[in-house]
């Protein structure tokens, strides 16, 4: 009784949670560097890998994306597109930016998930802020999520 107990408290508060939190690690798949004679570079990127939520949800990602770098080695701007899936096999798909000016390595940015079945469709609308660090081709993403008001 007081396992059921303890689920339906966990699954009320997934339910009406405002926030949660995930993190990625993943492995840089496909890295194509565009390099311009004046300087800067264009770079199309993918990675995947696993993800955990503070929520009890888990499971595998993979991201595309586009980054464009001036002479400087500022970032001009970064789109990307990743999708979701997890234990159950339910998907929602984050699309976000990065901000213009970070450092090549390291960057902050923001997302927001823009779709999803199952349960994540309880949370499209999202907005959530992320920070991102490559050790060679790992990549490391903590990410907060807060419900769009």
């Amino acid at each position: 009784m007081k396992f059921i107990f303890f689920l339906l408290l966990l699954f009320s508060f997934t339910i009406n949670s405002s926030e949660f939190n995930y993190k990625n690690v993943g492995t840089l798949t496909r890295n194509e560097v565009t390099k311009f004679p004046g300087g800067g570079k264009f770079i199309a990127f993918k990675h995947s890998g696993g993800f955990e939520t503070d929520i009890g949800k888990y499971g595998k990602y993979q991201c595309n994306g586009s980054i464009l770098y001036n002479k400087e080695a500022s970032l001009e701007n970064m789109y990307f597109a990743c999708e979701f899936k997890d234990q159950n096999g339910d998907i929602f798909i984050g699309m976000g930016k990065r901000l213009k000016g970070s450092d090549i390595d390291r960057a902050v940015g923001y997302s927001e998930l823009v779709d999803g079945q199952g349960f994540w469709k309880n949370f499209i609308g999202y907005k959530c802020s992320y920070a991102v660090e490559y050790i060679d081709d790992i990549v490391f993403s903590p990410v907060k999520c807060k419900k769009n008001n």
